[in-house]
């Protein structure tokens, strides 16, 4: 007898998949959401923290004390113009001293070219190190 009560049960007795699957979906719908919220905050707080980190020229390289206008200057003119000189060596002129030796540029257009690349090179290493700095922790 108890059979056929349970059998009775079961023929007579549904349930409603729908709803419960729908609860099961908004819940994990909601863990998810937060979770990406949780990362984006992650994400800005330490986006914020790179930008307010303090950067002193001391970390960069060997300048005397007291010479650092001078070093600076010196640097900003012939840096680029070595890499615009080079670019223009072997890019332009493909290696060859008889076609470099008879180029007619100026230096200004020499170094505005190594400027750009200078430039360039800059700004993806600061890329660089933003992703590096996101991703590392």
């Amino acid at each position: 007898m108890r059979e056929e009560e349970e059998h009775h049960l079961n023929k007579n007795e549904t349930f409603d998949f729908s709803s419960s699957s729908n609860t099961i979906l908004e819940s994990a719908r909601k863990i998810r959401l937060e979770k990406q919220q949780k990362r984006k905050e992650k994400t800005r707080d330490k986006l914020a923290e790179f930008m307010s980190a303090d950067v002193h020229d001391s970390e960069f390289g060997i300048i005397p004390e007291g010479y650092g206008g001078i070093t600076y200057l010196t640097l900003l003119i012939f840096i680029p113009w070595l890499a615009g000189l080079a670019f223009v060596f072997f890019y332009v002129s493909r290696g060859d001293i008889n076609t470099f030796n008879s180029i007619k540029e100026s230096s200004l257009l020499t170094w505005v070219i190594g400027y750009e690349i200078i430039a360039a090179l800059t700004l993806l290493l600061i890329f660089k190190k933003l992703l590096v700095y996101l991703f590392s922790k």
